[in-house]
């Protein structure tokens, strides 16, 4: 009879609470850089987040496991940095896209993939979770991340943080109170209140599209400044990586994550999502580890974070109010959290000396240039370097 009960109870309701967590996982990564985007860069909020909500949604129903979504760490960085036209993004967007596709098509993504050997992998993996750890650190004790309440009460943000480590920490393994879903709901609340009485109105309405119209003289000058830097950092982290990633956690169930099919995925995702003026989108190895910890075990957690995205899409700018409510402290706390646990993946390079010494190198450049680009060329001179010493040893 109990069996019965419980086979009612799933037919009724499909979703977990860990689903639910589960989908958040990966929000400090994707709506900081999404917000700054539409802010200082003037992209389309309805673009950016219809484009992010439909790949989440389809890469989890072809993946079949929690698939993550990224704008382009590389692109989203030197944008922001100089102040980029949405049509100079999206044109970025538009060959790479094309690139990928094409190394997909030609499987010649499978034969650069060999180039990336374990250790180089673990060190990707190491100077992304220190890249994250540090952005997460930025978030939670910055100045500008704290709260006013009305009355002139503040909360700094290295309280905010605190206090939602200490939720993490203790409902951390929790399937009844998920953490994730605590720290989010938590962190609302606080920004609720922050901002009562000045809530943003939630008004409904998709904001006109501007499709892109390439130039040439666009395209030539994104393709160095853009296109040659994010190539290497998306082949590295959002394929390579990627692919070790959802192998370590979901075993056979992320049969279909393949260098080949995230190739094709991710090229096939920004030449639609470009012609939109949208935000280049990736699927990133650390927002694998991100859905993981938070409870993610199948594609209804990408459906979760696909249907809110889209939600976003359709309230247009409002959306970005929405938005503001979470206390960037919070996001802080998601990308240390996240990040700790992706750099623990070298674990299993201890004990082999060269291996350990080349990940940690890879990982500590990465950090030092945050440039995943600079790590794993490292690794390849330092892989080199072994095999030539170990041919003469012979």
């Amino acid at each position: 009879m109990a069996s019965e009960r419980v086979a009612e109870k799933t037919a009724a309701w499909p979703l977990t609470r860990l689903d639910v967590a589960g989908a958040f996982g990966d929000i400090g990564v994707l709506f900081p850089i999404a917000i700054a985007l539409i802010t200082l860069n003037h992209l389309n909020p309805t673009a950016v987040f219809l484009a992010a909500g439909l790949t989440y949604i389809l890469a989890g129903r072809y993946f079949q496991i929690p698939s993550a979504v990224q704008p382009f760490k590389a692109v989203a960085a030197i944008a922001l940095a100089m102040s980029l036209t949405p049509s100079a993004i999206a044109s970025a967007g538009l060959l790479m896209g094309a690139l990928l596709l094409l190394i997909a098509v030609t499987d010649l993504a499978s034969q650069l993939a060999r180039l990336f050997s374990l250790p180089i992998v673990r060190g990707i993996q190491l100077g992304l979770g220190l890249l994250l750890a540090r952005e997460g650190l930025v978030l939670m004790l910055g100045a500008q991340s704290g709260l006013v309440f009305a009355g002139g009460t503040s909360l700094p943000a290295w309280e905010i943080a605190l206090g939602g480590a200490i939720v993490l920490i203790l409902l951390r393994g929790s399937r009844r109170f998920p953490a994730a879903l605590a720290l989010l709901m938590a962190g609302m609340a606080l920004g609720l209140a922050a901002h009562w009485g000045k809530l943003p109105s939630l008004t409904f309405g998709l904001i006109p599209f501007q499709f892109l119209h390439p130039h040439g003289s666009e395209l030539r000058s994104v393709l160095t400044l853009l296109v040659i830097p994010q190539f290497a950092l998306t082949f590295g982290n959002s394929i390579v990586a990627t692919e070790n990633t959802a192998q370590i956690l979901y075993g056979s169930q992320s049969r279909r994550v393949t260098v080949r099919g995230l190739s094709f995925s991710i090229g096939m995702v920004n030449g639609l999502t470009a012609l939109l003026q949208g935000a280049p989108l990736c699927h990133g190895s650390g927002g694998i580890t991100a859905h993981y910890r938070f409870g993610a075990r199948s594609q209804k957690s990408s459906y979760i974070i696909g249907g809110v995205c889209i939600a976003l899409a359709l309230f247009g700018k409002a959306s970005m109010g929405l938005l503001h409510l979470i206390p960037t402290a919070i996001l802080g706390v998601f990308l240390v959290y996240v990040g700790i646990q992706h750099a623990a993946y070298l674990r299993d390079t201890v004990h082999r000396l060269p291996q350990f010494f080349t990940a940690v190198c890879v990982g500590v450049v990465s950090l030092a240039t945050t440039n995943l680009m600079w790590g794993f060329l490292v690794g390849f001179f330092l892989q080199a370097l072994f095999s030539l010493a170990g041919k003469k040893a012979k």
